[in-house]
């Protein structure tokens, strides 16, 4: 039986990737990154802004209890605040808190992503003819005028719609 011979010299296909190849995943990974950028930073500054409506839960209890026991909006005084109306609340992105009857104004801190923004938290009004803010009905927030922040980043449980 004859054998064959094998050639002595095989074909070896070069492995790894070509520069064409490399300079397609890194525009791949450019796009997607420039995409996921904007979105993580829209994210961080909406859980920011919701910290702002957790931090005044309690007051808002307060006022919302004064309220009914008065038939009012009470004032800073009838809340135990003082005369300076500033409330001794801060967190982790929120700098401090205000009451000016019957608007509660959060003011972040300018190392947070809204960078010192104003938000403020506003009763929902009565839809009787006073129209007098009743926060039985619920709370509203929006950007204090001059505030650099967008309205997509307020809390979902108080945006104006």
């Amino acid at each position: 039986m004859q054998q064959s011979a094998e050639p002595a010299i095989r074909n070896k296909k070069q492995g790894g990737f070509t520069l064409i190849e490399l300079m397609i995943v890194v525009a791949i990974i450019g796009v997607l990154a420039s995409i996921a950028v904007p979105q993580y930073q829209n994210y961080t500054a909406r859980a920011q802004a919701s910290e702002g409506l957790s931090v005044t839960a309690g007051v808002r209890a307060d006022i919302a209890e004064q309220y009914s026991l008065r038939g009012s909006m009470p004032t800073a005084a009838q809340l135990g605040i003082g005369d300076d109306e500033t409330l001794d609340i801060a967190g982790r992105y929120v700098s401090s808190v205000d009451y000016d009857s019957p608007d509660i104004e959060v003011t972040f801190s300018s190392e947070s992503a809204l960078n010192g923004a104003v938000m403020e938290v506003t009763p929902i009004a009565d839809s009787g003819d006073d129209g007098a803010a009743n926060p039985g009905n619920g709370w509203t927030c929006s950007w204090e005028d001059g505030s650099d922040a967008q309205d997509n980043w307020l809390p979902a449980g108080c945006r104006e719609d």
